[in-house]
């Protein structure tokens, strides 16, 4: 397996893409119950300029006939099919929903990835998905994409004074920001984890949009002066209805 990897890793430094496609496509005609190794090569045909969805696909589901409940596969197929095909479907769905594992870290990754489903372009179930993002920041509160996706879902609600200390989590939890110069191991899984579903590492780009969150200090002065007079208004309006 280290002689594959190195050879892959090799063809990645070296911008031979489509040698590399050609590698990882060649062994799925072998027979092979290493899940690391399908899961190694799921994440190196994924990543950009690759892309090849269908491949990765392929590979994960390899690692998930070896073990169903394999959760970093799970984990891994349910990104490739919300950032490449849409969104998770509801068998991947309810498989994710239902498994635990004796991680906290890697429960709250299951219900982070979830909780996509319940956005509005899906599911449209704003407190099911608030619940799920709360569930996994309390069982892990060490990520950075779960704060985000919680502050993206306040933002459309309108609840801009609880939006500022989620930021500032999130920007704490940040170990390390890409450089043009980075030199990574593309078939490694912890590192696509970081990435792409912890949030832990991220681009200059990335952190400047998650500082971008922050809410101005006028909006929240606004907010907090007009919130309980709208909340009360609600509750006279009830009250009066009720009569």
């Amino acid at each position: 397996m280290d002689d594959l990897l190195s050879q892959i890793n090799t063809l990645e430094r070296n911008r031979k893409h489509k040698e590399l496609y050609l590698l990882v496509e060649e062994q799925l005609k072998y027979k092979s119950n290493d899940i690391v190794l399908w899961i190694k090569l799921a994440i190196a045909v994924i990543v950009v300029p690759i892309v090849d969805y269908e491949t990765s696909i392929a590979c994960l589901e390899k690692a998930l006939d070896i073990d169903p409940r394999n959760p970093i596969a799970l984990i891994i197929l349910a990104h490739v099919y919300e950032y490449q095909l849409g969104g998770i479907d509801d068998i991947l769905l309810h498989r994710i929903r239902t498994l635990q594992t004796d991680s906290n870290e890697i429960n709250s990754m299951l219900k982070y990835v979830a909780s996509w489903s319940y956005g509005t372009l899906k599911k449209d179930a704003p407190e099911i998905q608030e619940q799920l993002l709360k569930e996994s920041i309390q069982l892990w509160d060490k990520h950075v994409w779960h704060y985000m996706h919680l502050i993206r879902l306040y933002r459309r609600q309108e609840r801009y004074l609880e939006i500022n200390s989620l930021v500032k989590k999130a920007l704490l939890n940040i170990q390390k920001i890409y450089s043009d110069y980075d030199d990574y191991d593309v078939t490694d899984i912890e590192e696509y984890l970081n990435e792409h579903i912890k949030g832990i590492h991220l681009t200059d780009s990335n952190v400047k949009f998650t500082k971008e969150e922050f809410i101005y200090l006028h909006t929240i002065i606004f907010y907090t002066i007009t919130t309980p007079i709208v909340n009360f208004y609600h509750f006279l309006k009830q009250k009066l209805l009720n009569l």
